[in-house]
This record gives structure tokens, sequence and C-alpha cells, in this order.
């Protein structure tokens, strides 16, 4: 062959290696290495300057060939299949594909109930300032991760929609201004690389890979829009119109039966198999605190419940209401050393504490009696994932039933 005809043949070789490894479809293979901080640093940054000497190899390559009397056949076809490359990476990359949202738009509870059904799931996150932030699930399983930056309080929340997890980080730490994009997943959780400090994290680890950097969580719920406005009026909303993109992921490449409870599909594989305790994509409350695990399935959890428990040596407090959509978790300790112990108040959306009687609202506020003022604080954890996820990152999990929560309580005695 020519010089030509090596040189585009070779620069679309290097532009295949640049593109292909961080485009869906691909990752189906390269996704371990894509986890790693090494491998998301070649993949999705060094990977540039390998394009570019291609994209400078094939116009070499082209100027080269027009010398001569003739293009050489292997030089067209090499150009065919390098725009081929450069077009499937335009709409597969996951650069591209799941950027995320830096400048979010935000509307009123009002005009969000115009805009959308009731029914519509939203992400709630209350941030460091107890303040509520709804954000519309269907429109964040494309981004992933939205970044709310106003306020003295930043976070970025993300959602993953292979194993229904979402969870909301402070931007704090070192991670107080983070430069986070998408990498891959692993065993069906998303995986995501911070340039700035150089590591990769999964979400459901909440922290770097070797464990030395950490993100703080915040108190992360995922219910219908109806439920959110009637306890949350005054939230923000987050909102953000269609493009082709969202068309062409969500309608062409994300399978329905992935997402679907009731299917049994699943895109990657589990790293501890499956866990037979409860069906395979149940909703359960993921709970870790100081190293204690539980699953609380919302199918055991009943519709408008009130559950004191103990993880560890940390009393919990399990409530749900508006027929199982709400669901959240509190710490029972409502000042050092004070725990109490709350049951249901007649048919209301209210509890009350055994020891003085107050009356307690469901986001944890007390309205009415001795502790008045007071507040409950939500303990962050995985809102209504499903239960492979959850078990498949928490092998050996622990799960709830009445007969664990008798028992906590004989130890407790």
């Amino acid at each position: 062959m020519a010089g030509s005809e090596w040189l585009a043949a070779v620069a679309t070789l290097m532009c295949a290696i640049s593109i292909l490894p961080g485009t869906l479809g691909i990752l189906m293979w390269t996704n371990r290495f894509a986890a790693q901080a090494s491998g998301a640093r070649l993949i999705y940054q060094r990977s540039q300057l390998l394009f570019a000497l291609s994209l400078l190899g094939m116009i070499i390559s082209w100027v080269w060939a027009l010398r001569g009397d003739t293009v050489p056949p292997i030089v067209i076809g090499s150009s065919i299949l390098f725009a081929g490359v450069l077009g499937f990476g335009f709409l597969m990359h996951t650069r591209l594909l799941f950027q995320p949202v830096l400048k979010p738009r935000f509307i009123s509870i009002e005009q969000a109930l115009k805009e959308f059904d009731g029914s519509e799931e939203v992400v709630g996150v209350i941030d460091p300032d107890n303040r509520p932030w709804a954000f519309i699930a269907r429109l964040a399983r494309r981004p992933h991760i939205v970044h709310q930056p106003e306020g003295s309080a930043p976070f970025m929340m993300t959602h993953c929609i292979l194993s229904h997890s979402s969870m909301a980080y402070e931007n704090s730490g070192a991670f107080n201004q983070p430069e986070i994009m998408i990498t891959a997943a692993i065993a069906n959780n998303m995986v995501f690389y911070d340039r700035k400090n150089r590591c990769s994290i999964t979400q459901l680890h909440n922290a770097s890979a070797d464990g030395s950097l950490s993100l703080k969580t915040l108190p992360t719920i995922m219910m219908s829009l109806t439920s959110w406005a009637l306890l949350y009026p005054q939230s923000s909303v987050w909102i953000r119109p269609k493009t082709w993109r969202d068309i062409f992921y969500l309608k062409v490449l994300s399978r329905a039966e992935v997402i679907d409870p009731a299917s049994p599909v699943l895109i990657y594989p589990l790293m501890n198999g499956t866990d037979d305790r409860l069906s395979l994509k149940q909703l359960v409350l993921g709970v870790e605190v100081n190293g204690e695990e539980c699953a609380y399935p919302m199918a055991a959890l009943g519709s408008d419940t009130v559950i004191n428990d103990e993880l560890g040596a940390t009393p919990v407090l399990v409530v749900t209401a508006f027929d199982g959509d709400y669901a959240q978790v509190f710490s029972r300790e409502v000042e050092p050393g004070r725990v109490l112990t709350f049951g249901r108040k007649d048919n209301t959306d209210q509890f009350t504490d055994q020891e003085t009687q107050s009356v307690w609202s469901l986001d944890g506020n007390c309205t009415r009696g001795t502790l008045q003022g007071s507040r409950l604080r939500p303990i962050p954890h995985y809102n209504k994932i499903f239960w492979f996820a959850w078990a498949d990152y928490h092998p050996g999990t622990d799960v709830y039933t009445m007969a664990r929560v008798d028992k906590n309580r004989g130890q407790a005695a």
C-alpha cells in the first residue's frame, strides 16, 4: 500500500480506539476498565489527544493522496469508516449523552402541577439549610447528575435508572467544587469520575474506590409530585426541556424492561448473584448507619406506618404515608441521650411520641406539645431502590421484619 493508504488506515484505527471505548454498547465490555480512575482518565481525557492525532493523520493522508492522479480506494474506505466512527460516537458517547446539568432551571410547585401529571415521580432532596428541592425523575434519567448551585448549601443530585437509586451529595470538603461525569456502570449502578480529585466513585459506595474520599450524603426521597407538593408546598421543582437526545436515548436505547419492577431483565451481571429473600426488583429503603445495614421492603411497611427500630446503637424511626407513596427514615434521638418512641396519631398524617405526647409532622418537625420546635434528623438512605442492587452492594444485609424489631427491643431492654 502507498503511504497515504497506510496513514489513512492507521488514522481510522486511532479514531476508533479514542472514541469507541466510551460509547454505549462497547461499554458493556469496557465498563470495568472505565470504572477505574486510570481507565476513566484514558477513555474520557487522554483519548482526546489520540483523536486529534487521528484527525490530523486523516487530513495528511488526503493531502498526500490528492497529489497523485487518483485517490486510492483504501483512503476513501478508511475515510468512510472514520466518519462512521465519528457519527456513532456523536450519538452514543457517554460524554455527550450524559452531560451533567450545571445550570438547572427551577419552577414552583404550582407551575409543576400544571405542567406534569400529579403521579410524576420526583426525587426530593433536603439541603443542608433544610430547604426542599424536587427533581423530575424521568427527566433526570439521561443526565444522571444535576447540580444545584444556588444559595449557601449547593449540592448535586444523582439518579441511576438501572438500580432505581437516587442520592444527593453536599458540595463540601474535597468535593466542594466537583467536576463529575458519568463513566460506566458496575453491577447496574452508575460510576462517575471526579476530575478534580482524580478518583472514581460508585453511587452506592458514596466514596472514592479506595475509600480515602467520602461524599457527604443528604436526605433524598422518591415519591409522586402530588405527595411532595402536600409536604413541601414551597419547594422548587427542577425541569428541563426535552431534546432530541432524550428521545433517542429514552425511546430507542433505554429498554423498558430494565426499569420495569415486574421484569427480571438486568443489563449488567451482579457481583454476588441474586439474593432470593426478596423479589429481584422489589422496592426497599436501603439504610446504612455506622456500618449497620438494613433493607425495609416497601411492601412490608404498610401504607401509613410508624416503625421504631434499632440499627446497631442507632435508634431509627421509619414513617410511611399517602398510601405508601411517602417513606422516610429518621433518628429517634431528638437530642443527645434522649430517645423517643413514636406512634401514629389517630388517622391523621401525624405521629406522636409516647414520652411527651408531642405531635410531629411527617417531615419530622414537632408542631405541638412539650417538644414543639424540635426536629428529627432525617437519615440519608437509598429510598425505593431495587432490592437486587442494594443486596448486591450490601451482601448479607439485614431485612426488616416485625420479629427483627421485637428482637431489637428485647436487646435494648
